[in-house]
């Protein structure tokens, strides 16, 4: 998936699985089920099972989706959790 900006209190939803969802810029918040994380430049989001992800911009910000075509999922967490407990 392209890089996709997103300004500050703009909104997209989209289903992902086995997926990083990568900070670029900004600061984004992320809700998927069930957990708010809110994630800054360089910081990234694994989502395990395929759930809705909904992702507002807290200032403009821009966000990728690195899927399991292009990732090994055998280094991926066994649930989705925010970044600051894995990858800076």
């Amino acid at each position: 998936m392209p890089t996709m900006p997103l300004s500050r209190t703009q909104v997209s939803a989209f289903q992902a699985k086995h997926s990083w969802i990568h900070c670029e810029a900004g600061q984004l918040w992320l809700s998927h089920d069930g957990q708010d994380v809110v994630l800054e430049r360089g910081q990234k989001y694994f989502v395990h099972s395929g759930d809705l992800i909904v992702i507002e911009a807290l200032q403009d910000c821009r966000y990728r989706v690195q899927s399991k075509a292009t990732i090994n999922t055998s280094q991926a967490p066994n649930k989705a959790m925010p970044t600051a407990a894995l990858v800076q």
